[in-house]
């Protein structure tokens, strides 16, 4: 670093290059201080491959612990959702069939009654008919009779005015 700079893009490296330094020396140092050699790496490089080489069957099994975990929490969760959403279905289904049969009834008790009313006013028209037919029977009866009898009194009435008529004139 004895070189001097004339470029200060070189100022700028030379005064980088020169916090790098520092910053490895105190890397050193700390390296150093806790004792630590080369086979530090090696042993670095042997945790890697035995990381690699345990890492799937722990893993593997405690992947598989989280995912029954998740199972038994979350996806009852979705269970629970769609079983909901079930019943609301079964719900509306009910409620429709409710409806259905309650304004079935309404249409079938109103067609019962119109049949009873129906009936109802065929019977009365009928007992109408019937009393009418009586009542002109009776009538063209009593008719009959009084016309009988007025005749049988108009000729008593003529029989008495002639027997009158023969007193008087006697």
């Amino acid at each position: 670093m004895k070189k001097i700079f004339t470029n200060s893009n070189n100022i700028t490296r030379a005064f980088a290059t020169v916090g790098v330094i520092e910053k490895m020396d105190t890397i050193l140092v700390i390296i150093n201080a806790l004792k630590i050699d080369k086979t530090a790496l090696i042993q670095f490089g042997i945790l890697l491959v035995l990381f690699n080489i345990l890492a799937p069957m722990f893993f593997k099994k405690l992947q598989e612990v989280l995912e029954k975990r998740e199972g038994k929490t979350t996806k009852l969760e979705n269970h629970a959702h769609a079983v909901y959403k079930q019943a609301e279905e079964l719900a509306d289904q009910y409620k429709a069939k409710i409806e259905k049969t309650h304004s079935d009834s309404q249409l079938h008790t109103q067609k019962k009654k119109s049949d009873v009313m129906n009936k109802e006013r065929d019977q009365l028209k009928s007992a109408e008919e019937k009393i009418n037919s009586e009542y002109d029977e009776r009538k063209n009866k009593i008719l009959k009779d009084l016309s009988e009898k007025r005749t049988v009194v108009m000729a008593e009435a003529d029989k008495l005015a002639g027997n009158l008529v023969e007193k008087l004139t006697k």
